[in-house]
């Protein structure tokens, strides 16, 4: 790589930093959390699952606000960045608030608990999210950069997962409970937020953005009605979502309970998925460019969802065999977390050519509230489902439990999926039409391509 092109990769890669740690955030949210207020706290998994509806639903409420804010902030720092500059030391207070409570805390301290962290956390991440759609604006800069930041994600769930395993058993002996992983990792959180964010908010660009009177929210989605792009993409991820988060909510007590193996076994498999994601990402990252990323995505999803069905083949206490599923589903992990949100920057230029706006987060703020809507709505359906199927995670397991963690964990999740990859494989907007819509942009514009 010669030194020029290592001077244009520098602010993507200052830029794709702070996703280190908020995808240490996403695993602990989805994996980790709910069980440990389940099973450590001692709240009942049917209002541990209530009450994660909840504060989703609420979260994703606020997101659209969040993001309609910040596309009418205007101001020499542009009008990502200042959200996060002021965003991100609430956010590491709440984390480490909902992420280490009191030993004695009960359903108000986490209902309370969870509204704050997930308003910090729209704060940040909204205005980051739409910060990169705007740094590269043609298709295959826009493929880049999201691989890029994902990459940190990625990095970032590698190292959630070596962590606990490497540190942990210094001054742990035995399997860490699920408090002392939290302890390890809202601690690395803060601290990689601490390094990363000052250095993105230097070295990375602000982006560009067409300029025009700022819009009040209802306004804003008034004009999104006419984007009929981003409304079928919307409906899409949400179905494909929900099932991801049937299955992401209910996977650690399958592993522990069904399979019989330990958290620190579960560690192993999360870093061995992820260590296969991070290289199979260029080769994705490739074919996007290829076949186009909605149908990358199609593939990648429903990979993802048959990969898992190799568990019904693992037997009792079989790590060899979970690994192997959980690197074949590690090869298309990838794909689930680059290709949307790229999709759903690529609608903001479809409208403005229909005469909206430039507000890129409240694009993403969308995407964001189906997002979270389907994590909300798939964590309580599923805890609860499971639950009134016969599965208690503070009692001894049972045959019947096995069976309730199998439907939800295993089968129904690629059954709702499928739906949505069914609304995406004949997506309009591809390659081609993008690159035809920012010319006619650009023309309108007075500018050239």
């Amino acid at each position: 790589m010669t030194k020029q092109e290592q001077a244009r990769l520098w602010p993507l890669l200052a830029y794709s930093g702070p996703m280190i740690a908020m995808s240490i955030v996403n695993l602990l949210l989805i994996a980790y959390v709910p069980n440990f207020y389940a099973a450590e706290i001692g709240i009942s998994i049917a209002t541990v699952g209530a009450i994660f509806m909840a504060a989703r639903a609420f979260d994703a409420v606020i997101d659209p606000i969040i993001g309609n804010w910040s596309d009418r902030t205007r101001g020499k720092w542009g009008r990502r960045k200042p959200w996060i500059a002021f965003g991100v030391p609430a956010f590491m207070v709440m984390t480490w608030a909902f992420f280490q409570p009191p030993a004695d805390v009960g359903m108000t301290y986490l209902l309370v608990a969870a509204l704050l962290f997930y308003v910090t956390y729209a704060i940040v991440i909204i205005p980051y999210m739409s910060w990169g759609a705007e740094i590269r604006r043609d298709y295959e800069g826009r493929t880049q950069i999201n691989s890029l930041r994902e990459a940190g994600g990625i990095l970032g769930t590698i190292l959630a997962t070596l962590l606990p395993v490497l540190v942990l058993p210094l001054f742990v002996e035995g399997d860490p409970t699920l408090r002392q992983i939290l302890a390890l990792l809202a601690l690395t959180i803060i601290v990689v937020l601490a390094i990363t964010v000052p250095i993105a908010l230097r070295s990375a660009p602000q982006g560009e953005f067409e300029p025009h009177p700022p819009l009040g929210l209802f306004a804003a989605l008034g004009l999104l009605r006419k984007n009929k792009p981003l409304l079928r993409m919307l409906v899409a991820i949400f179905v494909v979502w929900l099932g991801g988060a049937f299955h992401n909510s209910t996977i650690l007590f399958y592993v522990t309970e069904g399979l019989g193996l330990g958290r620190a076994d579960f560690l192993w498999l999360i870093l061995a998925q992820y260590l296969m994601a991070l290289i199979s990402l260029p080769a994705w990252n490739k074919l996007a460019n290829r076949l186009g990323r909605h149908r990358v995505l199609v593939l990648g999803a429903m990979g993802y969802f048959l990969a898992h069905q190799g568990f019904h083949f693992v037997p009792q206490g079989g790590f060899a065999g979970a690994i192997a599923v959980y690197i074949m589903a590690g090869f298309m992990t990838p794909v689930i977390w680059v290709m949307p949100p790229a999709i759903i920057a690529d609608t903001v230029d479809y409208g403005m050519l229909k005469g909206g706006s430039d507000d890129s987060a409240l694009y993403l703020a969308l995407y964001a509230f189906v997002q979270k809507m389907a994590l909300a709505i798939g964590v309580g359906l599923a805890l609860t489902l499971a639950g009134n199927l016969g599965f208690d995670p503070q009692a001894p397991v049972t045959p019947q439990g096995v069976e309730a963690l199998r439907l939800v964990t295993l089968i129904l999740p690629g059954i709702i999926a499928l739906a949505g990859c069914l609304l995406i494989w004949n997506y309009p907007i591809t390659q081609k039409r993008h690159a035809i819509i920012r010319k006619w942009l650009a023309r309108r514009a007075g500018g050239h391509q």
